[in-house]
């Protein structure tokens, strides 16, 4: 029985339901399979795993973050900005115009 036709996020839904097609799935599968059934030898590297401290210092310090964008912060300081303008003309020269 083929399951009914729903939208990916639809709001009634009780699970989330991510579309993927039959070659994701199988790729996936096979792709587990192969890492767990491939045979080791003695003394081979293991994978790299993230030790537990970090993972804890990496949740520690979002939420520091999180936390420091609830304090405020300091105002930037007011500025005022000042024209200046004189009463001459910019091209005006004090003893004429300028010879050639």
């Amino acid at each position: 029985m083929p399951l009914l036709p729903v939208p990916v996020f639809a709001p009634g839904a009780s699970t989330g339901r991510t579309p993927a097609t039959l070659r994701t799935v199988l790729h996936r599968t096979s792709k587990d399979l192969r890492r767990r059934l491939a045979p080791r030898a003695p003394g081979a590297a293991v994978p790299h795993r993230t030790p537990a401290w970090r993972l804890w210092a990496d949740l520690a310090r979002g939420y520091l973050a999180l936390a420091l964008t609830l304090l405020p912060r300091p105002r930037p300081a007011r500025t005022v900005t000042v024209f200046v303008a004189s009463a001459d003309p910019l091209g005006a020269r004090p003893g004429g115009p300028a010879p050639y």
